[in-house]
Formats: C-alpha cells, structure tokens, sequence
C-alpha cells in the first residue's frame, strides 16, 4: 500500500528538464476543502437574506360599513300619503312598498318590503320575495328588484312628515320637564297635533319595526300634555302593538275616534303608560 502511494505521488508532479519549472496539481484535500468552504458562504448568504428580507405587510381587514339608518327618519307612518312634505319620486313597484333597509355598503343588505296582497316579507339579497320576483341588491334609500329578468328600482314611498311650522325659536317655550309618573288623565289633547309634534320614526330592531320613537318638534305643548318627551319609545296605543307599518297607518283615525287612549311607552329602558283624553 505504502508503494503505491508513493507512485500516486511521483505521478502528480510534472518536470520539465533540470531546474526547470514544475506544475503541480493541488491536493484533492484542498478541493474538498474550497467546495466546503463555497457551500458554506453560499447557507450563510441565504441565513443573511431569511432575517435581512421585509416580511409582507399582513392585509389589512375591510372594516364593514356602518349601517346607515338615516333613511328612517324620513318615514312617517301617519302622513304617507298626504302634504307637501320632500320632493322624492319613488318607482312604480307594481305594488310594493319598502319599508325598511340594512345595507352593508357594497350592494348587499336585507330589506323589509310590502308585497301587493298586504303581506310583508324580509328578504336578503339574492332571495325571492315571490316566486319571479327577486331582491337584486340593497342601498341606503331603495332597493334593485328583478321581475322576470327586468330589473327595476324601488323607493322608499313619499314619507311625510305632517308636522306643523315650528314657531321661532325667540317664542319657542322651553319644555318642561316630565314627571317621572307620567299621568295626563285630565289633559285634553288634539291627536292630529300630538301626532304631527312627536314627529315619529320606527324603530328597527333586528328585521323588524319595535315601536314608534318620539323627536319633538314645534312648541311640544300636546305632548307635555300626553305625558310624553323627546326620546321616549311609544309601543303601544289602546293595547295595539306599533310593530308593523300597517298598524300605524290605521293608528291615526284609532286615536280620532277613541274618546281615551291609553300609550304604552318606554323611557330609560323602563315601560311605562299614560292615558289621555282625545275629546273634552
């Protein structure tokens, strides 16, 4: 083995005549050693670059928007049909009524929409509301239906307001307040005026009306009577449930009618009522 070695020795190195220039190959050790010392710059270059490289920005979550229910106080079931109140122009629905939207910003939503048999149906966007009949997308102020294939805009209907010119402010009175227990048993109160000065707007909950809310305007003199104050949440009237526009629509001629109405209502998250009398 030890002459053999010797051979592989003699054999790696090359003379070319006396004293003159040798070339010699390296070592295969050294070899070996440049491809090990190579491979390690090459692991510690991609080291370097693994903790030196920016990390990608994480995306973002789109918030979801706001449900924007501004459209609501626009709407007063007592006065639908009559005045002069803001000039809108809703689409001839073939008998629909929209009384209600929750729009989530990009088209979708749910809404809450009379069918022309009287019934009301809460569908989402996408859905049928009849057989033929579907709910395309929703907006803040109407809704996109599709009747066979024709799409077409609703609406909300002309909601107004009925109420009475406020008298300027210089006049106004300052309300009083109202006694905790509320009681107007002696009070005479005019139901047209009380109705316009409540200025009522539906409360949604869920997909639902849960009640009329009262935002005083004008003077508040029929309301201080009827026990009631900006805020209050009116739920009912001579035992009928406000949980439907079409309970509110016959609310009005209920309230000329009745010699009394007793109101359920609900103040601080407590419900109370109050009974007034519509004729002296």
């Amino acid at each position: 083995m030890s002459s053999l070695l010797a051979g592989l020795r003699k054999l790696s190195a090359v003379s070319l005549g006396k004293g003159g220039l040798s070339l010699r190959r390296p070592p295969l050790r050294r070899v070996v050693e440049a491809a090990l010392i190579l491979l390690l710059l090459v692991q510690g270059g991609r080291l370097v670059w693994l903790f030196a490289a920016p990390t990608p920005q994480a995306t973002q979550a789109r918030p979801l928007p706001e449900v924007d229910l501004g459209v609501l106080s626009r709407f007063d079931a007592f006065f639908r049909n009559g005045g002069a109140g803001e000039q809108t122009a809703p689409s001839d629905g073939g008998g629909l009524t929209l009384f209600g939207v929750r729009a989530d910003g990009a088209g979708g939503g749910s809404a809450i929409i009379g069918l022309a048999d009287g019934r009301q149906v809460s569908v989402g966007a996408g859905e049928e509301l009849e057989p033929g009949l579907k709910l395309t997308s929703v907006a803040p102020d109407h809704v996109m239906l599709s009747r066979g294939g024709a799409p077409f805009r609703l609406d909300f209907p002309d909601m107004i307001s009925g109420a009475a010119p406020a008298a300027p402010e210089a006049a106004a009175q300052p309300a009083a307040p109202s006694p905790e227990t509320a009681s107007a048993e002696g009070a005479v109160v005019d139901p047209q005026r009380l109705i316009a000065q409540a200025g009522l707007r539906p409360r949604i909950k869920g997909l639902g009306v849960n009640g009329l809310t009262v935002s005083a305007s004008g003077d508040g003199g029929e309301l201080r009577n009827a026990g009631l104050r900006s805020g209050d949440v009116i739920l009912s009237v001579n035992g009928i449930a406000l949980n439907s526009p079409q309970a509110l629509v016959a609310l009005r001629g209920q309230l000329a009618d009745a010699p009394s109405a007793q109101i359920q209502f609900e103040r601080d998250g407590q419900v109370r009522s109050t009974t007034v009398r519509t004729r002296p």
